[in-house]
């Protein structure tokens, strides 16, 4: 019998992708056209998100829909090799905060380097 997928896993997801992409949630929301208190209701299982904020919310991640509901298979759309590697890493919340500052400053120096090859 396949397991109920619940709202609170789909929004977890959607957590680990902002803070995985180094994106202020507000933004993120905002840009989605959800609101804190949908994203709230969500977590609390009081609603559920549509198919097509999901559907958004795939898309600007590049992950796969089935992954976004789910958990299972795949991320990442073929050719995104940073979302397979996030997904071996496991959830943001299973790192320490010294390996989630190290990410950030690797984040933040890519961009450093891109500005560099830009000006």
């Amino acid at each position: 019998m396949e397991k109920f997928v619940s709202s609170k896993e789909i929004v977890e997801r959607i957590e680990y992708l902002i803070e995985a992409n180094n994106i202020p949630k507000s933004d993120f929301l905002k840009e989605m056209g959800i609101s804190s208190g949908n994203m709230g209701d969500w977590k609390s299982e009081r609603s559920t998100p549509n198919i097509h904020k999901l559907v958004r919310v795939a898309e600007y991640f590049k992950v796969t829909l089935d992954w976004l509901v789910t958990g299972k298979d795949r991320p990442t759309k073929e050719g995104d090799s940073l979302g397979e590697k996030l997904q071996s890493v496991g959830s943001v919340h299973e790192l320490s905060e010294d390996e989630k500052a190290f990410i950030r400053e690797y984040i933040e120096f890519t961009a450093y380097r891109k500005q560099g090859k830009r000006g």
